[in-house]
């Protein structure tokens, strides 16, 4: 029994449209559609229209060019320069696509991209695999623009404040001044300034040269140096220091006005000495008094308490200058965004208008600046007449309210008269120029009109592209009934039989 034979014509159907199109040399060709990949496409291309890259949404460009020029885009966002023009250099041939894609497939490890893609990916068009690679270029170039504006206002605002100040603040800068300025009088004040000078030079001993040095800028020492006599050399410059050592070692040895002091000798000397004596004595003997403890507290406590205050009223004038700054950044931050949605709406509208040759458009301004030269004369006319008849009106107006002063004189009939026609006069110019001005107006609507109907080069465009879908549509069509009555007239001619 013959095996059944299999039938070639039954498969299954798969998940793609597949129909013939014509390529850009004009030939003939099978295209493949698979739905997932258009899918990609579609968030591909609307992911890059809201991150910026408007380019995207024309319709001359073919989707490598777009994939490719918002690739290019986002990595240039982040500073990075790519060696790729997309001028003047697009629907390229494959070589050069593969070219262009391995150029920005280099650079993305650079900017530890955790997606891997290859070039020919790109050029073929994977938008599957294509799709993640731009969400995260996306959302990289986002974050460093942020930083970016971040780091370029905090710049502006350091410029702005190193060269001009707010009123508010000026007060508070004054202030500062001054401060620094007393800070820098006080630490020149009391500044280490050297009060004594070596004879000989340094001594051999680390620990002595640190003491001589201390004791050059009037510092205590706070260790004693024991003297070496069996040295050869004696250092003439630590005869001081050695003295003054013994005297930190035993109070007893002190000077004879420390010792007046304690026994309480101190009648001709003024408070300031006393009290400079008591801390001398304090320090060697390490013993502190009563009364100075207790003046030493009060004085601690007074400067506490004026530090107190001055710290409260310069935390008020920080508050205060706070909730003005902040005040201020809300209305310029309303203003900034009044100002971007005006011009997004100006560039909005230059965008949505048509372009034209330029000797017509040339032609359409010079007339249009005409009739408006024209238009602004008669507003002028008839604002002076406007004028003019409101201050006859308020003559009228007086003349018919005449005061009991002005009774004896009235006006005359014939003064009247002339003065009614005068007013009619007048009346019936501005209706005119009214009339004219409404004429001017029908005009320049008209010519607008016209302007607008003229189509403009995107449009002739897809014009032509669709003329040319068209084209290949029929094509198919009349190549596909040609085929059909070939098979009808093959099939249908009557065969001969054999007798």
């Amino acid at each position: 029994m013959a095996a059944k034979q299999k039938n070639i014509f039954t498969r299954n159907k798969p998940l793609m449209n597949i129909y013939s199109g014509i390529d850009h040399d004009g030939k003939e060709v099978e295209v493949r559609e698979d739905a997932e990949q258009i899918v990609k496409w579609h968030e591909i291309s609307d992911a890059l229209v809201a991150a910026g890259y408007y380019r995207a949404q024309l319709q001359g460009l073919s989707p490598f060019d777009k994939i490719v020029g918002g690739l290019t885009w986002c990595i240039e966002l982040c500073d990075i320069d790519v060696d790729i023009s997309l001028l003047f250099e697009e629907n390229l041939t494959i070589g050069k696509k593969i070219a262009l894609t391995e150029k920005i497939v280099k650079i993305l490890p650079s900017m530890k991209c955790p997606y891997i893609i290859e070039p020919h990916q790109i050029q073929g068009l994977d938008f599957i695999n294509i799709y993640p690679l731009i969400q995260w270029l996306i959302k990289y170039s986002s974050e460093f623009r942020e930083a970016k504006e971040d780091e370029l206002r905090r710049f502006a605002v350091m410029q702005y404040d190193k060269n001009y100040i707010f009123e508010s603040d000026r007060s508070r800068f004054v202030q500062k001044e001054k401060l620094l300025k007393n800070l820098a009088i006080v630490r020149n004040l009391y500044k280490p300034c050297r009060v004594r000078k070596r004879k000989g030079g340094l001594p051999a001993n680390e620990l002595e040269q640190v003491n001589a040095t201390l004791s050059e800028y009037d510092q205590r020492m706070l260790m004693h140096v024991s003297s070496n006599k069996t040295d050869s050399k004696k250092d003439e410059g630590l005869d001081f220091l050695y003295d003054y050592e013994k005297a930190l070692v035993d109070p007893s040895k002190i000077t004879i006005e420390a010792d007046r002091y304690a026994k309480g000798e101190t009648g001709d000397y003024d408070a300031d000495t006393k009290v400079h004596y008591a801390v001398l004595h304090s320090e060697l003997t390490g013993e502190v008094s009563k009364e100075l403890e207790q003046s030493e507290k009060l004085k601690y406590s007074e400067d506490v308490q004026k530090l107190m205050k001055a710290i409260d009223i310069m935390e008020k004038e920080v508050k205060t200058s706070k909730e003005e700054h902040e005040s201020r950044m809300e209305s310029a931050k309303k203003q900034y965004v009044d100002v971007v949605a005006q011009l997004k709406k100006i560039t909005y509208n230059l965008m949505k208008s048509d372009e034209y040759s330029e000797k017509d458009v040339k032609q359409f301004y010079k007339s249009l600046k005409e009739l408006a030269r024209e238009r602004n004369e008669l507003m002028q006319i008839i604002e002076h007449r406007e004028k003019e008849n409101k201050k006859l009106e308020e003559e009228l107006h007086v003349a018919q309210n005449i005061g009991p002063k002005i009774d004896d004189q009235p006006l005359t009939p014939g003064e009247l008269k002339l003065f009614r026609e005068r007013e009619s006069r007048l009346n019936s110019f501005v209706a005119h120029i009214r009339l004219e001005l409404v004429y001017i107006n029908r005009d320049i609507l008209w010519h607008m009109k016209a302007i607008d109907e003229v189509p403009g080069t995107a449009e002739l465009l897809q014009y032509e592209k669709r003329f040319i879908e068209l084209y290949n549509q029929g094509k198919i069509v009349i190549s596909a009934y040609t085929q059909h009555t070939s098979y009808c007239s093959l099939c249908g001619r009557p065969e001969p039989r054999l007798s």
